[in-house]
């Protein structure tokens, strides 16, 4: 039976990494002390959009940070009635072999995508496509939309 709650994931882990084998989630190591020698520091970013977003809706919420594949299809096999994907545009392939796995897996679940990989895939795949993958795609501002869709009234 499907639950009325929400998954809101990052993809799964690999990562893929940036030359030269920079990781993406290093934001301290790649921009502002890259190449400082032993002075470079490395950090962890963490998805704080959707952080955000659990925290702004009125519906029970998990959050996945880079799960595991075995992490993240133990959560789907769960049955949420929403799950939403926040992604980079480099993640597009992988973005999408979760969503195969989400449509197999639990059918009448609703699948979101958002962030950069949402535009990237808007651009690169036509409705037809899109739709065999996402339900919705969300291409703005991300909080304000998510509540709509859950209806909620707007903040």
């Amino acid at each position: 039976m499907i639950e009325d709650r929400v998954l809101l994931t990052t993809p799964t882990f690999p990562y893929p990494t940036l030359p030269p084998n920079d990781s993406l989630t290093d934001a301290m190591g790649q921009r502002f002390t890259h190449g400082d020698d032993l002075m470079t520091l490395n950090s962890h970013t963490h998805c704080y959009a959707n952080h955000i977003l659990a925290q702004n809706i009125r519906k029970p919420s998990i959050l996945l940070e880079y799960p595991r594949w075995k992490d993240f299809t133990k959560e789907v096999d769960k049955q949420y009635a929403v799950i939403g994907i926040s992604a980079f545009p480099v993640h597009l392939d992988n973005v999408m072999k979760m969503c195969k796995y989400i449509r197999e897996k639990s059918p009448k679940t609703k699948i979101l995508m958002g962030s950069y990989a949402a535009q990237a895939f808007a651009a690169k795949y036509d409705e037809e496509t899109q739709k065999q993958y996402v339900d919705h795609l969300v291409l703005g501002e991300g909080v304000r939309w998510f509540r709509k869709f859950m209806g909620e009234e707007d903040i």
